[in-house]
Order: C-alpha cells, then sequence, then structure tokens
C-alpha cells in the first residue's frame, strides 16, 4: 500500500516539474512596444484651412494705376513736372489712376513691361522695334518733328565723281529705284558715322545689301559734317549718308560756316522714302483696346493746342509739333531693312 502511494506521489511531483520547466520564464515574455511615429486613428486632426490669393485692385485704380514709361537717366525738373501735369490731366480725363516713372534705360523699362508694371511708353525707334518684337507694346502715335512724322537717308557724294545723281531738287524725291541709283557704288569706300547710328550707318549698308551691291569698309566718321568734309576733300572715302527729309545736314551750320558751297560741291546721289519713324506713343496689349483708344485720341486732341504741344515737347525733351496715329505695319520697312544687315537692335542702344 505504501509502495502504491509512494509511486503515485512520485508521478505528481514529475508532472509538477514537467509543467514548470515548459512554461515561459517571466523575463522572456515579450513586451509591448509602443511606436510615437505611428498615427493614432482615435486622435482628431484639424482639416487645413484652404489659402485665398488676394484679387488685385481694378487697373486705374488708387492702388493698381496705368503707369507712363519713359527713358531719362536723370530727367530735369521741368521734365518731371510735365510728366506730373500729363498724368493729372490723363487722370481726370479718364476718372481713372493714372501714373508716370522714368527709367535710366530701356532695359530697366523693358523688364517692367515683362512684369506688366508699364502700360504706356513714349520710344525712339530701335526701342520700339525691341518692345515689339516681344508684345510688350503696339504702336498707337507718331510725333511730328519739324513737319515730318519720319525721316529718311541720303547719299552724297563729291561733284567731281562720275556718279550721276538721281534725285530730284524740285520735289525732293529719287528719279530712280534704289537699285538702279545705288549700283554705281559698287567696289567704292563708304564714309559712315557709328554704329549705333540708324541713319548713318545701318540703313544706308541696308540699301546696299538689300540690293547686292558690294562696297569696301566704311571710314567711320562719328559725325555727319566730319563725313561731308571727308568727302569734300576727297582722297578719303568715295561716298557718304546722312539722314535726309526732316532736314538736309549739307545746310546745318557745322558744315555750311566752313563748306559754303557744299549744296555745289556735295550734290545728292539718291535719297531714300520716310523709312525710320519719329518717337512713338506706344500701349500694353494689356491695356482695354477702348482704353487704349481714349488715351491715344486725347493725346491727339492735346497735340493740337499751342499749351498741348508745349506741354508734350518738355515731356519728352524733344519739339513735337503734334501727333499722328501710327499702326506697327509703319515699321514694316525699318524691319526689312535691317533685316538685309546683319545689325542687332539690342547694340544700337545708347
Amino acid at each position: 500500500m505504501r509502495t502504491h502511494k509512494g509511486h503515485i506521489l512520485s508521478l505528481m511531483l514529475l508532472s509538477i516539474l514537467l509543467f514548470t520547466a515548459c512554461s515561459p520564464a517571466i523575463e522572456s515574455r515579450p513586451t509591448a512596444v509602443i511606436s510615437y511615429g505611428t498615427r493614432n486613428p482615435f486622435l482628431i486632426t484639424a482639416t487645413p484651412m484652404p489659402t485665398f490669393t488676394p484679387t488685385p485692385a481694378p487697373l486705374g485704380s488708387a492702388n493698381n494705376p496705368i503707369v507712363m514709361g519713359l527713358i531719362a537717366a536723370t530727367p530735369p525738373q521741368t521734365q518731371l513736372d510735365a510728366l506730373q501735369e500729363l498724368t493729372a490731366q490723363l487722370s481726370a480725363f479718364l476718372q481713372m489712376s493714372v501714373t508716370g516713372k522714368f527709367f535710366p534705360d530701356y532695359l530697366t523699362l523693358e523688364a517692367a513691361l515683362q512684369k506688366q508694371q508699364v502700360h504706356l511708353a513714349w520710344l525712339e525707334p530701335v526701342e520700339y522695334l525691341l518692345a515689339s518684337e516681344k508684345g510688350l507694346l503696339s504702336s498707337q502715335l507718331v510725333s511730328n518733328h519739324l513737319g515730318v512724322t519720319a525721316y529718311g537717308i541720303q547719299y552724297v557724294a563729291h561733284k567731281d565723281s562720275t556718279l550721276i545723281s538721281y534725285y530730284d531738287v524740285g520735289s525732293g524725291k529719287a528719279t530712280a529705284d534704289a537699285a538702279i541709283a545705288l549700283a554705281q557704288f559698287s567696289g567704292m569706300r563708304p564714309c559712315l558715322t557709328q554704329t549705333k547710328s540708324l541713319a548713318g550707318y545701318w540703313i544706308p549698308l541696308a540699301y546696299l545689301a538689300q540690293n547686292n551691291i558690294p562696297t569696301q569698309a566704311p571710314v567711320l566718321t562719328y559725325t555727319y559734317s566730319a563725313a561731308m568734309r571727308a568727302v569734300y576733300i576727297k582722297g578719303i572715302c568715295d561716298f557718304t549718308a546722312t539722314y535726309a527729309i526732316a532736314s538736309d545736314p549739307r545746310t546745318s551750320s557745322e558744315v555750311i560756316g566752313d563748306l559754303p558751297d557744299a549744296l555745289d560741291r556735295l550734290p545728292i546721289i539718291w535719297i531714300s522714302p520716310a523709312v525710320i519713324p519719329n518717337l512713338s506713343f506706344s500701349a500694353s496689349p494689356q491695356l482695354p483696346l477702348p482704353l487704349t483708344v481714349q488715351i491715344s485720341e486725347y493725346l491727339l486732341q492735346l497735340g493740337r493746342s499751342d499749351a498741348g504741344r508745349a506741354l508734350l515737347s518738355e515731356l519728352n525733351q524733344y519739339e513735337i509739333a503734334g501727333l499722328e496715329a501710327l499702326p506697327d505695319d509703319a515699321y514694316s520697312d525699318l524691319r526689312e531693312l535691317l533685316a538685309a544687315t546683319d545689325a542687332r537692335l539690342i547694340e544700337l542702344l545708347p
């Protein structure tokens, strides 16, 4: 009996030992790991607020005025006053805010045009060509200066040369096409002013290039009077070219004072049409067309009064006898001529 009970106790002890051995130790039990980088789905996250782009003030309002730009590095007080007066008149006429700004050079003005910070501008021909080819401005008006709104060039040679003149003194016009009149310059050497000049350099070369007339490298004289003196004394160059139509530099005091017989000794061989527009007024395509028309009409009327002409002349430091309408295609001949040369407009800027 005692043996049987001992056997049973031994079995129970063995079972307890086996159970204990198979149970994991407290130290080996896994511990919970909390990750603070994992989003808790039960947390409430605020909804981001929408962003709003402020609506720009209407063009012509006090906070977004129409801006007229001019180029002048150091404008005198009279010019500053003229700009203030003109923009004040336009503001009253349009019942809108119009202001003005001077820029030290064309490239600074162009940067403002690209940012749509300027809407109106007064420009010389090269400046307008640069702005228009980028779609920044469109021509509206041109100034009447010395009785004309555009000018051309004339080729001049010495009377003793064998060159034939194709110029009618009475009408002031050419009697033959450029191809015929200029062919006689083939192989000759011109005296021209300097490489930033339209009338004194690029347009004379353009007519020759356009008609396939080869000439020798030009002698640079830097002034029209020096070029005419060089032709007058002979031996330096065979012909020259000057601006024309607006006036005749052969009659300037610098020439006629030293060369009283210049008109006789330096005949005009050929004269071009008026292909270079004067100072022009242009508008940005960002302006509504009806508004551009209103501004242009106001300036046209202004140029018909003595006080208006004086104001426009003071504003531009340039004698303006009036304004006339001038569409962009008025520059077509000038563009075609320059295309015949290797001129880079950006290099023609002052």
